[in-house]
């Protein structure tokens, strides 16, 4: 990999990029996430003539440049040429003269003023000449000592693992799946990327017993891809979790969390034990609210077991994703609520715990943790470890 390095005027960066000559959104960048307050400090940045960082840019082979890194800091001088950002007066240390330009936007600035701006250069490092991962691999290093999310970093990795999840996403979102109004939040900071590519590692294992934390993931990234019965595993996953999200009267409220653990039941459910009742996801989260604010019947030992069932679920819905204890617990008292309710078939002798939760509801936490470890509960994702 050969660099290059020069220092443009901000005045021709800005005419690059609205000519289109320069790509601000190649597939490893996370879109524009700066607010406002970062946005203005780095315009008083320029203001008071300081440092910038270097931004890199990828020569591609037909001659295109994209941003490998320095997206967000293009972004908001670009905006600010536009006049979309306004200058900040009372960032600290205090200056009287950018003080005098508070509120002010660019095309208001006094003409000597614009004119420094227009000069302010910028390092450029062009980037010419390098094997397909180099880029990719120099984008991660770059941004490892900065506030990117772990997905954020690992989509910058070249392989056809990040590929293949990047894939599903948008094939999610094209069906509908993967958008707020349907599960309750958006792809900020790359979430759907993260979620779908942990259920892409679970799936893969075959397990929910393994700790998939960023190393693991990042380990697919770089080095392997997922099998082609993965991808259709999560494809045929999502549109279940679709219809069970159609089927539901109230809308669904997911986090990062209960949306993988949906994805995987709905991969490893009708494996178990036939299709998935169509209203399961509704009346489970509408019992799981009620169960939350004291409303849900308790007339019967059932409703008092599927109480503290429920419970279980909602005590480790706001748990960390990675955490193993927390998608186990989460995946069996979805298994036993649909079990209980719909006569779905018991798998691994859950009637039995089910027969034991009616019998004593309090104790259904002790009784959970104990059968989660004597009967190897997670270890079903494939079809062989099913049946």
């Amino acid at each position: 990999m050969k660099i290059r390095k020069s220092d443009l005027e901000l005045e021709t960066i800005v005419r690059r990029i609205n000519d289109h000559e320069l790509d601000l959104q190649p597939d490893f960048q996370r879109g524009e996430v700066w607010d406002a307050k970062r946005r203005q400090r780095l315009v008083d940045t320029i203001l008071r003539s300081w440092y910038v960082p270097a931004v890199h840019i990828v020569v591609d082979a037909d001659d295109s440049e994209v941003v490998l890194d320095g997206q967000q800091r293009l972004v908001a001088i670009r905006n600010f040429f536009a006049d979309e950002v306004k200058v900040d007066g009372t960032i600290q240390p205090h200056d009287d003269k950018i003080r005098s330009l508070h509120g002010l936007k660019y095309s208001e600035l006094p003409p000597a003023v614009r004119r420094a701006v227009n000069r302010f250069e910028l390092q450029i490092i062009k980037l010419t000449e390098y094997e397909p991962q180099e880029p990719n691999e120099l984008f991660f290093r770059l941004n490892q000592a900065y506030n990117l999310t772990p997905p954020e970093k690992r989509n910058a990795l070249h392989g056809e693992a990040r590929d293949q999840v990047k894939q599903l996403v948008g094939e999610l979102t094209d069906i509908g799946l993967l958008e707020s109004s349907k599960i309750g939040f958006t792809n900020g900071r790359l979430a759907y990327d993260d979620i779908i590519a942990r259920t892409c590692v679970a799936l893969d294992l075959g397990t929910l017993r393994q700790h998939i934390n960023n190393n693991v993931v990042e380990e697919y990234y770089r080095s392997r891809p997922f099998t082609e019965g993965t991808v259709s595993a999560v494809r045929e996953s999502g549109t279940v979790l679709l219809r069970q999200i159609a089927n539901s009267p109230n809308r669904v409220k997911f986090n990062k969390g209960t949306l993988q653990s949906w994805m995987i039941y709905c991969h490893w459910g009708p494996l178990a034990g036939g299709n998935i009742p169509a209203s399961l996801l509704g009346k489970f989260e509408s019992d799981r609210m009620a169960a939350r604010t004291g409303a849900h019947p308790v007339d019967s030992d059932l409703q008092k077991a599927l109480v503290q069932i429920l419970r279980q679920y909602d005590d480790r819905a706001s748990y960390r994703v990675t955490d193993v204890s927390s998608v186990l617990i989460r995946d069996l008292a979805v298994h036993l609520y649909a079990e209980a309710l719909f006569g779905t078939k018991p798998h691994r002798k859950s009637n039995e715990l089910l027969s034991a939760i009616i019998d004593d509801p309090e104790a259904a936490g002790v009784l959970i943790a104990g059968f989660l470890d004597d009967s190897q509960w997670g270890d079903h994702l494939t079809l062989s470890g099913i049946q």
